[in-house]
């Protein structure tokens, strides 16, 4: 089973992959495909994130709730960008701009975990617990929204009361209108 660490960095990748195949693909059918998988893959990994990694590093590494509110503070910005992303049509300045956007924001946030967050983490957290970090995160992500919600709430009480109906209701959309 991997752990949280595992499970992140290898989300992290894809989110670097998607990101380098965004700026070297110049079809404009692919970008909107390339774009519709960034945005499903950052929505439901930010609103894991929000739910069970942020909280442990608030709860178990000292000066977490700093570390914490630094890191939703970058996502909800990327959130933002993602949303007009979401909506920007493949091959205008603007889709160029957002998505030129989102890679610095995005390659900003990854850099803020990894380097200084979890050397922080992995100090205070027993290997049998990065495991089930890892598994909670895996699951919420299979479950989670599939679209931006930058006004949606981003504590942990929040996200598991409204977070099911939302990604219930992404998924209905995302059905209805065939994005897949």
């Amino acid at each position: 089973m991997p752990d949280v660490f595992e499970v992140l960095r290898q989300d992290h990748f894809e989110v670097k992959t998607l990101l380098g195949q965004l700026k070297e693909t110049t079809d404009q059918e692919q970008r909107g495909k390339l774009r519709t998988d960034l945005v499903i893959a950052e929505s439901g990994h930010e609103a894991a994130e929000e739910m069970h990694f942020w909280p442990t590093v608030r709860r178990l590494v000292d000066g977490g709730d700093d570390l914490a509110e630094a890191a939703l503070h970058q996502e909800a910005n990327g959130k933002k960008v993602l949303a007009q992303l979401d909506q920007a049509t493949p091959g205008t300045a603007e889709f160029d701009d957002l998505i030129a956007t989102f890679a610095e924001l995005g390659n900003a946030h990854i850099s803020y975990e990894e380097e200084t967050v979890w050397p922080q983490l992995q100090a205070v957290l027993d290997p049998t617990s990065a495991a089930d970090l890892g598994a909670a995160i895996e699951r919420a992500e299979a479950t989670g929204p599939t679209r931006p919600h930058p006004n949606g709430p981003d504590n942990p009480a929040g996200l598991k009361t409204a977070g099911p109906a939302v990604a219930a209701a992404d998924r209905i959309r995302d059905h209805m209108t065939g994005r897949q």
